[in-house]
């Protein structure tokens, strides 16, 4: 069983330990810290977690292995940097860092100190896109033209000014960081390496300063294209199309629902099984920290979304110049 340390305590938080607390036979929270001694006492009485009182003595306690990273986005390399030189293995929510460089530096520190990084990137787990990959690597879609995919939430609109979210710094081109991410890492797990992209991003809704409409087109390492949407001011909704010269595919990645239109045939269902992906990932993290597996996202990938997440908002900064993306893992 692997003890892990929930560290930030939020809403993402609870939902990842109400995911394993009490349900896996493979990883549990023992303890957990953030700021706040409120938030600390309720995710305490909720959870059945012992409290610490800094992030230093997480890091310290020879009981704990592990350290579940909910913090604000700016705050990952550090923290993902101190927990690898305490021999902490480190599941660390996405964005991995806002820059592909720091994010280079905290995976490296992690390989020096001989500890597992996972990143959660939880879409990669689910029944659509895992069918998705299926069909791709089977060759179902015949030669891959472009991938269509969108993520839009509600949640900016009730941001307060200070919230820690409620920042161009935290939150890139508005929903990137937190929701169109997803996109980001599924469109290159699918389609190959992000090669360029030209985007644009815009304030229309939010009360706070930070853009809360996004759109981007991408060029793929495998030549096919792809076209993002990121919305955080507007109804939940999360698909990811894939189209080929042999099939067309429409995934509603969370729902767990995927239809399938052959060229020549028509519009059918797909069965899938659901997957609790929140399980599913922190499980693999307890896996490969026992050694008995590898983590499916390697760092390289996750330094790979982020730098194209930081290519998507020097783009729409420039009035949607198109701007080249550094690939650090060819997927290919």
């Amino acid at each position: 069983m692997l003890r892990a340390a929930s560290v930030g305590l939020g809403w993402w938080s609870n939902e990842l330990a109400g995911a394993i607390q009490g349900k896996s036979d493979k990883i549990a929270i023992t303890c957990c810290f953030t700021r706040s001694k409120e938030k600390c006492e309720a995710f305490s009485e909720k959870f059945s977690t012992q409290i610490t009182d800094s992030y230093e003595s997480v890091l310290e306690d020879p009981d704990i292995d592990a350290v579940i990273l909910t913090t604000p986005h700016s705050l990952h390399a550090e923290h993902v940097t101190q927990a690898a030189a305490a021999g902490k293995h480190v599941f660390v929510e996405k964005p991995f860092t806002l820059t592909a460089e720091s994010g280079r530096g905290a995976a490296q520190a992690c390989t020096d100190h001989g500890v597992v990084l996972a990143v959660g990137q939880n879409r990669r787990f689910s029944a659509a896109a895992q069918r998705l990959k299926q069909m791709l690597d089977e060759g179902e879609f015949g030669t891959l033209l472009h991938i269509e995919s969108h993520f839009s939430a509600p949640s900016a609109l009730n941001w307060p000014a200070g919230h820690w979210r409620a920042s161009r710094t935290e939150s890139p081109a508005g929903g990137l960081a937190g929701l169109g991410i997803h996109m980001i890492d599924l469109v290159a797990w699918l389609g190959g390496a992000i090669q360029r992209t030209t985007a644009l991003a815009k304030h229309r809704a939010l009360e706070v300063d930070v853009d809360d409409t996004t759109s981007a087109l991408f060029v793929l390492e495998s030549g096919a294209t792809s076209y993002l949407g990121s919305l955080c001011a507007a109804p939940y909704t999360v698909f990811c199309n894939v189209y080929g010269t042999k099939a067309n595919a429409f995934a509603q990645v969370d729902a767990n629902k995927l239809a399938v239109h052959p060229a020549g045939g028509s519009l059918s269902p797909i069965e899938l099984t659901p997957v609790d992906t929140l399980k599913a990932e922190l499980e693999e993290f307890a896996d490969a920290c026992d050694g008995e597996a590898e983590f499916r996202i390697h760092p390289d990938e996750a330094i790979h979304n982020v730098a194209v997440m930081e290519a998507i908002t020097t783009s729409a900064e420039r009035g949607g110049s198109p701007v080249d993306v550094p690939c650090y893992r060819s997927t290919s």
